[in-house]
């Protein structure tokens, strides 16, 4: 199997690279839509809604999710795993989070590593043992250090102004009149065709930014065998907790997770933010076999 790698340079070379095809998307697009003027009002538009979400996402995610502060004298084992950790990563400890879902998972967010927020489920600390919660931290902590949350926000930017563009294609060929009649047709091709692209995009940088998570996890924690056991036991668990009224989980944020609960089959594998358990599972192995 061909997996894409995570590791360092790669990955991160990768990431831009994928970022530069979605620039590339949004100014031919905005050259055929609406030319100069249109682009610069759709990626306006994207980026002022977006510039809030980066900016509060710690507090808007943890409302969500119903995040509520680990104490420390409450989860002095945790604090203590997250302060070692970060230490490994070169970054500051993260604010401790424990949300009280129904399923084992865990997210990351912050606008930096200043600013990091690290949110384990509760389920989480009953499923797994002390080695699987710490390669699922460090996971988390690579996230921050590598700004993913910033990543974020410029791919949804530059995915919402393209989607703005198209729409702008569309209704201004409708109002044009029946003498515009081709327009029109070119425009809904345009309105479906164009934010398609910008989602198979959007949704591989994310799957690239698990990978070389998952592979700088196994370099902070130094066991990549427990997180290669916490994701295959978070994976099992993870569809089982969605069909429960105890999960909390929303669509609208799964990306966030260690492990997406709502990945499909393999017909919906190239929309999924997260690639396949057994490709990172063979990434996480082949990064601890160079480590």
């Amino acid at each position: 199997m061909n997996v894409a790698k995570g590791n360092g340079f790669v990955s991160t070379a990768k990431v831009f690279g994928l970022l530069g095809v979605m620039t590339g998307v949004f100014i031919g697009a905005g050259a055929i839509i609406g030319g100069t003027g249109g682009m610069v009002i759709g990626l306006g538009l994207a980026a002022v809604r977006n510039l809030g979400s980066y900016w509060f996402s710690d507090k808007i995610v943890l409302k969500i999710y119903g995040g509520e502060k680990a104490e420390e004298d409450s989860y002095p084992e945790l604090h203590s795993s997250v302060e070692k950790l970060a230490e490994e990563a070169g970054i500051p400890k993260p604010d401790l989070y424990i949300a009280d879902m129904g399923v084992p998972n865990a997210f990351a967010t912050g606008r930096n590593p200043e600013n990091g927020v690290v949110c384990v489920t509760n389920s989480l600390m009953d499923t797994l043992d002390h080695d699987e919660v710490e390669g699922v931290i460090a996971h988390e902590l690579a996230h921050i250090k590598n700004r993913d949350t910033l990543t974020n926000s410029v791919v949804a930017t530059l995915a919402g102004a393209i989607g703005m563009l198209a729409e702008m294609a569309f209704w201004g060929s409708m109002f044009g009149g029946r003498e515009e009649e081709g327009d029109m047709i070119s425009g809904l091709v345009l309105m479906i065709t164009v934010p398609l692209i910008a989602t198979l995009i959007k949704t591989a940088v994310s799957r690239t930014m698990e990978y070389r998570a998952d592979s700088d996890a196994v370099k902070i924690s130094g066991n990549g065998s427990a997180l290669s056991s916490a994701l295959r036991k978070i994976d099992s668990q993870a569809s089982r907790g969605m069909r429960g009224r105890t999960s909390r989980v929303q669509q609208a944020g799964s990306n966030l997770f260690i492990k997406n609960p709502f990945s499909g089959s393999n017909l919906t594998r190239f929309f999924s933010t997260h690639p396949p358990l057994e490709d990172r599972i063979e990434n996480i192995e082949s990064t601890g076999k160079k480590a």
